[in-house]
């Protein structure tokens, strides 16, 4: 391990700017180093004066707003400051102000972030080469959601708000949709959209940074005739859930492995044949049929797949193979919980979307740390190491390797990822877990304006 990017033994005597990129978040930075921030911003062509909060700096706060228990910029930034004045008292007094902060992340372009979030993802995927495979291909899952941010009349028009039964929303909501690693859930890409924007238009864009042999695991939300010979022309494999307007009785089999085991012909629609002359008039899939039992009840389900060879992707083992979707609903909590991606609190639309890349980037970090923990315990599944605590053991190691002798880092280093290795979940094969909440809320009234509205009305 180089020890080149975490730890110094003495702090940069060059100007507040060094001293305080040498003691923030130095858990992180053999996986974010300073190098790989600051060529970035070469690479986009960013040039910025050397002030107080630098771009490394600003990225690594970033990173730590995600991660830190506090959901606020500016409680992450007190503790960042607090820290490095309580190792250098005769720097006190000098601490920036929340709006030269804001300005600080407001500088960083767009584009800084989504080159840092590739090669972040590059390396995430470099470490998750031993975890990702099934049956030779890497699996694939696909799947969106939407995080809420603050009623900015610039937010609301460019993200747009929710209609519904219970009328319009009061908050606008982007939809995010990614594409990760069924092995490590790591993110591979992602696409950022408002709130009318379909999670299939969204995945389509981002389809080009997966692999040739790729397996697509998917809902019925990706499921037609048209989409699939989309991922077949790409050379993706599929596999997902039989749309629910799809007449199975109707397809006409070609060949039968058994009565629930059968190749068929699915017709691409003449209208997207229209818009889309190149399309063939069908394409040939496999159907599986499995009965399963989904929250207490007996189902019969339909798979669609392109795996057609089942001497090679056995039925039952390809019925398994999808339960593995449902992990991406677990990488949605831990981003919009764990990383605090719920609610955002930037006031502008590319804020918003720096915000929500700088929480990947995150998550993509502490993935990555946890698979460099995987390897080092040399344990078979990273997926059972705790999330939670690899969050706790970066916060608590990060002042030690900021300290401690050049010397000592790799020691340092070791021992938390030997830690965070040390903390497995317990497997918990078929659980299943209410959409409901034990406590109530407090019984106070939903405040139906704005505080400001609430204090000129009431004070």
């Amino acid at each position: 391990m180089s020890t080149n990017n975490i730890g110094n033994s003495r702090p940069n005597s060059e100007g507040i700017s060094d001293q305080l990129q040498q003691v923030i978040l130095n858990s992180i930075r053999e996986i974010l180093p300073d190098r790989m921030i600051e060529q970035t911003c070469k690479e986009v062509g960013y040039r910025f004066r050397r002030r107080k909060i630098t771009p490394v700096v600003t990225v690594l706060h970033m990173v730590m707003a995600a991660i830190w228990p506090e959901e606020s910029f500016n409680a992450c930034w007190q503790v960042l400051w607090d820290t490095f004045i309580s190792w250098f008292p005769q720097l006190s007094g000098q601490c920036p102000s929340r709006g030269r902060v804001a300005e600080a992340r407001g500088r960083l372009p767009l584009q800084l972030w989504q080159r840092l979030f590739e090669q972040l993802s590059d390396k995430a995927q470099s470490l998750s080469e031993a975890y990702d495979k099934w049956k030779g291909h890497r699996v694939v899952l696909a799947d969106g959601t939407c995080v809420s941010m603050s009623a900015e009349p610039e937010l609301v028009e460019a993200f747009g708000v929710s209609t519904g039964y219970h009328g319009r929303g009061r908050y606008p909501l982007a939809r995010l949709v990614t594409l990760c690693l069924a092995g490590t859930m790591t993110i591979i890409d992602y696409a950022i959209g408002g709130y009318r924007s379909g999670e299939s238009s969204l995945t389509f864009g981002i389809l080009k940074s997966l692999r040739k042999g790729d397996l697509l695991l998917a809902d019925r939300h990706f499921a037609a005739a048209h989409f699939y010979t989309l991922y077949r022309s790409i050379g993706l494999e599929f596999l997902t859930r039989a749309h629910q307007c799809l007449n199975i009785s109707k397809v006409k089999r070609h060949l039968c492995y058994s009565a629930d085991d059968f190749i068929g012909r699915l017709n691409i629609n003449k209208i997207y044949r229209r818009r889309d002359p190149s399309l063939p008039g069908w394409i040939e899939v496999r159907f599986i049929k499995a009965r399963l039992r989904i929250r207490n009840r007996h189902q019969v389900v339909w798979f669609v797949t392109s795996l057609l060879d089942a001497k090679r992707y056995p039925a039952q083992e390809v019925v398994d193979l999808y339960a593995r979707r449902w992990r991406i609903e677990t990488l949605f909590r831990e981003i919009k919980i764990n990383l605090s991606a719920d609610i955002l609190r930037s006031r502008s639309p590319d804020g918003v979307r720096k915000e929500i890349i700088a929480r990947l980037a995150a998550l993509n970090v502490v993935r990555s740390i946890i698979l460099e923990a995987a390897a080092a315990a040399k344990m078979e599944d990273p997926l059972r190491i705790s999330f939670v605590h690899t969050v706790r053991a970066i916060i608590s190691f990060s002042a030690a390797l900021s300290r401690v002798p050049l010397a000592l880092v790799p020691e340092v280093y070791h021992a938390m990822l030997l830690e965070i290795a040390w903390h497995v979940n317990p497997e918990r094969p078929g659980r299943v877990e209410p959409r409901a909440v034990c406590r109530e809320h407090k019984h106070y009234p939903s405040l139906k304006m704005t505080r400001t509205q609430w204090r000129a009305k009431h004070a």
